[in-house]
C-alpha cells in the first residue's frame, strides 16, 4: 500500500490500518469493524510504502486510516484505491 505526498503532522503512536467500511471518519466505526495494521508510521511527509501481508485479502478493506492507539482516535481517512497496472 503507497501512501503518495503525503503530509502532516508529528502524533504520538500512529499506526496505518486498514479497514472494512467505507466511511471511517468516526473513532466507533473503526473500532467496530475488521481491520489489520499495518505498522507504525514511517514519517509525517512524502511517499510512502506499507507491506500488506499475504495472507491478506485486501478486497475485504475499503479504506485505509491514521490511527493513533495512544489516544484511540482516527486522524485521517482515505479510500483504498487499485494501483493502474
Amino acid at each position: 500500500m503507497r501512501l503518495t505526498e503525503f503530509e502532516g503532522s508529528n502524533r504520538p503512536e500512529v499506526v496505518i490500518y486498514l479497514v472494512e467500511v467505507d466511511n471511517s471518519h468516526d473513532d466507533d466505526s473503526v473500532k467496530n469493524s475488521k481491520y489489520i495494521s499495518l505498522g507504525s508510521m514511517k514519517g509525517n511527509i512524502g511517499n510512502q510504502n506499507y507491506e500488506i501481508p499475504q495472507d491478506i485479502n485486501p478486497n475485504e478493506y475499503r479504506s485505509v486510516i491514521i490511527w493513533c492507539k495512544r489516544f484511540g482516535v482516527n486522524f485521517a481517512t482515505a479510500p483504498l484505491k487499485t494501483a493502474d497496472l
